[in-house]
């Protein structure tokens, strides 16, 4: 990967230092751009609908920034990833409750709203109500994502254009070639290199940006 995809992307702690300047619009923006979909994909699937779901996003988002203008960075509390899925959970199980608590359902008691693992436990689904499996695979597809908005900055245009209709829009190798005038030889080496290149920016992201580093 070029030194200059590798300096594109903000490492955890960079980031989250100048999180806490509120004012901080672009670092905001960046935050947001990258975490939003994750927020709401993983509020679908947990049984919320697309209206509770922007609210969660935007009580997420919220939720972070009341954090951030006392936050200091300390490897000893616990993975970054964790600790966003912490504050989403808490939104969602708010909502959740709140659902559940109008109208009443018959086999649901009060008792039972005021616990969160009792709560999600006895109000949906569990194959839907699963967060902690929600949450890492949508973390994957966003870490992927922001992988190949990295790449796509840096890469060369042609070679990036094979990348995506193969790997992003699925065609065979022959309808690319054809479509960009290319042999088959020349879609299999630039399909290789881009997916190379994303590859090693998703390692990247997940070790220093959003993964398994500690906040």
């Amino acid at each position: 990967m070029s030194t200059s995809i590798t300096d594109s992307l903000p490492t955890r702690q960079s980031l989250l230092s100048r999180l806490r300047d509120l004012d901080d619009q672009e670092s905001w923006r960046v935050f947001f751009d990258r975490y939003w979909r994750l927020f709401y994909n993983v509020a679908r699937r947990s049984g919320l609908d697309d209206a509770s779901a922007q609210d969660i996003v935007q009580e997420t988002v919220i939720a972070v920034a009341g954090k951030m203008p006392g936050f200091s960075y300390d490897p000893q509390r616990g993975a970054f990833k964790q600790w966003l899925l912490r504050i989403t959970r808490r939104r969602i199980v708010d909502h959740l409750r709140k659902v559940y608590r109008q109208p009443p359902r018959a086999d649901i008691v009060p008792e039972m709203l005021d616990d969160d693992e009792v709560c999600l436990g006895a109000m949906t689904d569990p194959a839907a109500i699963q967060i902690g499996r929600a949450w890492d695979e949508e973390w994957e597809r966003t870490i992927f994502e922001a992988a190949v908005d990295a790449v796509r900055c840096e890469a060369n245009p042609k070679q990036f254009q094979v990348f995506d209709y193969c790997v992003l829009k699925g065609w065979p190798v022959s309808k690319v070639a054809a479509t960009l005038g290319l042999n088959a030889a020349q879609v299999y080496l630039a399909k290789h290199r881009v997916s190379h290149k994303v590859k090693r920016a998703a390692r990247r992201l997940s070790d220093e940006s959003f993964g398994q580093g500690r906040p």
